[in-house]
């Protein structure tokens, strides 16, 4: 099949990213150059390639997911590529897979083989991923070479918009590994480890993967992003409240939320806030880049938020630059001390969530002088290196930061509410109490004198000594009193 062809099957496959993702799984594809570049990584006994590539495996599966190994160089009429080594739920035993690998021939007793790895990419989602996210793992020398001869170039060009510029692959990291080796014909200092996420599922599992600790399991370094480079390029580092002293400003245990301490009685409009803007976006350098920033608040609402300096430059990845932020506190989603949620948290806090909003406007980000120089080093006149460049056309970027503010609420309201209702229980108790007792009074009707028993709030109907409707009495709390006399009789009501 012609990589036209290919093309146009991957492109046709996007359609299936609408689809629902695996849940609670992933599809990985652990794709092992071993085209003749890469002859020294099989031709000397000290290579860790195989090793490499199996605690890569056993460390970003579970038992759950669906995992290929395969070998790829590039494809002919002799020499299929890729080639698949291992299928299944889980890495199962990589390091026996990959034991009999060695490098590809053209042709029997031939050449050996050249490398294609958008050819290896697009035959990887279009085949064992049948066009469902999962995340490509590429470990190669870092020389794209079909044909060995001048395609060179335009094959590297293709990877670079594989990497950066095509929609369905939504995160791409990379990690440039010291590790030399020496063959028979070629030698080598270093090897690269590509992960392309097919699929925002996707990408969101290599993230959590990178969250959780489990690359830094055999990656020392932190992993080379060169994509996305539009998004989440900052953190915020609280440093010090200005405007009170009863607000305490930290970041949460992921290392994202700012988190925000405050005494109810102390809530104000906004928080004054001496911060680090850090740059994320390793391996690049922030040129230039014009700060806007809003709080949103948890209906949508959106505040804004000011910042000082409105303006980055020369900021160097995983270097923070102080700034001045005047944060708005969205008051209205902040319950009143004696609202139901506030009474209910019993005085203690009670959580408010929002989002703070960083853009960077006429963003320009270059590769950091000390990355490009460890590649050189790693990858000397290698120029697949290029695909470190930033695309040219990117010039914005947003950070979602999460907020959290978490407000200290007097115990008064409880206290108040609760001695309301106690008092107010006993009330009920007490008007039962005294409604369900008699109390005997004396009574005269008509001059002839006689006791009646009454309760609480009861009426009772009085008659003459010969029977006749006299009139009524009734007893609230108290004693009784009269409230209807018939016409020629008389009712008067005695202390007993």
């Amino acid at each position: 099949m012609s990589l036209k062809r290919l093309w146009a099957r991957l492109a046709c496959a996007l359609v299936g990213l609408a689809c629902p993702a695996f849940a609670g799984a992933m599809q990985h594809a652990f794709l092992v150059q071993n085209s003749g570049w890469m002859e020294p990584f099989y031709a000397d006994s000290a290579s860790q390639l195989k090793p490499l590539v199996a605690a890569v495996a056993n460390a970003v599966t579970d038992g759950s997911d669906e995992v290929v190994i395969q070998a790829f160089n590039q494809r002919t009429p002799t020499n299929p590529s890729p080639v698949t080594l291992y299928q299944g739920r889980g890495a199962g035993n990589a390091q026996a897979a990959l034991a009999p690998l060695g490098v590809a021939l053209k042709a029997p007793g031939g050449a050996m083989a050249d490398t294609d790895f958008k050819e290896a990419v697009v035959s990887t989602i279009t085949g064992p991923f049948k066009a469902q996210p999962g995340i490509v793992w590429i470990f190669t020398n870092n020389r794209n070479s079909p044909n060995n001869d001048a395609q060179t170039t335009e094959r590297n060009r293709e990877f670079y918009r594989l990497v950066h510029l095509e929609p369905s692959i939504a995160r791409t990291l990379a990690f440039p590994l010291r590790m030399p080796v020496q063959g028979k014909h070629y030698r080598a200092t270093g090897l690269m480890v590509y992960a392309l996420a097919y699929g925002e599922p996707a990408a969101q599992h290599l993230q959590a993967l990178v969250e959780q600790g489990r690359l830094a399991r055999v990656f020392t370094a932190a992993p080379a992003r060169l994509k996305p480079l539009d998004q989440d390029g900052l953190r915020v580092v609280p440093r010090e409240v200005r405007n009170s002293a009863d607000v305490q400003a930290s970041l949460a245990a992921d290392g994202r939320t700012l988190v925000f301490d405050i005494e109810a009685a102390a809530l104000a409009p906004r928080i004054g806030l001496r911060a680090g803007f850090e740059n994320l976006f390793f391996p690049y350098e922030i040129v230039n880049a014009e700060v806007r920033a809003d709080m949103v608040a948890a209906g949508g609402a959106r505040l804004p938020l000011q910042v000082a300096p409105a303006r980055l430059s020369g900021l160097a990845p995983g270097a923070a630059t102080e700034v001045e932020l005047q944060l708005p506190v969205p008051v209205a989603q902040v319950p009143s001390p004696w609202s139901a949620a506030a009474i209910s948290a019993m005085g203690k806090r009670v959580l408010v969530p929002a989002t703070v909003e960083v853009s960077l406007a006429g963003q320009q980000l270059r590769i950091s002088e000390g990355f490009r120089q460890s590649l050189s080093e790693l990858f000397p006149g290698d120029p697949l290196s290029e695909v470190f460049l930033p695309p040219e056309g990117l010039k914005a970027s947003t950070a979602h930061i999460p907020v959290l503010l978490r407000i200290q609420y007097p115990l008064l309201p409880v206290v108040v509410v609760v001695g309301g209702l106690l008092a107010l229980v006993l009330g009920l108790a007490a008007l039962a109490l005294l409604a369900g007792r008699s109390a005997r009074y004396d009574v005269t009707v008509d001059g002839f004198k006689r006791t009646v028993a009454l309760k609480a709030f009861g009426s009772l109907e009085l008659r003459d000594p010969e029977g006749n409707r006299a009139g009524s009495i009734k007893r609230g709390l108290g004693a009784p009193s009269v409230v209807e006399v018939a016409e020629g009789h008389s009712i008067t009501i005695g202390k007993r």
